[in-house]
């Protein structure tokens, strides 16, 4: 029973090795997308594409691993968690599944929290972006030969007074 155990334990420490590396690359993307290095951004989503490749590949491995520990601690598959096979295993392994579990939840959210804030700049920096875009699309309509802007006219709502 140990060695499936182990195995388990053994993608589980891959993964959180992973996730580090996660939190870590998320945290540099920050700094490149503050310095607006395209060049260093389109890298960095190279390497996310790896990173995602590993993580795809651990999955699967998990997948299978627990399939098979699930069937041999009876533990039906839609029940099965890594806090339930510790309520079956021996205390020894059973603190380190916790343990491991443990620091793998800690490291997604962290990578959950590094990742909404990068979504969220990028957002914001769309925002700004387009903001920009629609002043100089307009603007550029109003322009005089002498440089200066053309006197427009202003645009009447076309609301219902009755509204």
């Amino acid at each position: 029973m140990n060695d499936p155990v182990s195995g388990l334990l053994g993608i589980v420490r891959e993964e959180i090795s992973l996730y580090q590396d996660l939190v870590e690359h998320a945290q540099r993307k920050t700094a490149l997308l503050v310095q607006a290095d395209a060049a260093a951004v389109e890298d960095s989503n190279r390497a996310d594409e790896g990173h995602s490749f590993r993580l795809r590949r651990l999955e699967s491995e998990m997948r299978q691993v627990c399939r098979d520990l699930g069937c041999a601690y009876r533990i039906p598959p839609e029940e099965f968690s890594l806090e339930r096979l510790a309520a079956r295993a021996e205390p020894a392994l059973a603190l380190e599944i916790r343990s491991q579990s443990a620091l793998l939840r800690n490291l997604a959210r962290q990578l959950k929290s590094a990742l909404e804030h990068n979504k969220r700049f990028v957002e914001k920096s769309l925002c700004y972006s387009r903001g920009l875009l629609a002043l100089l699309g307009n603007a550029s309509g109003s322009y005089q030969q002498s440089g200066l802007f053309e006197k427009v006219p202003p645009i009447r709502p076309a609301f219902s007074k009755r509204a």
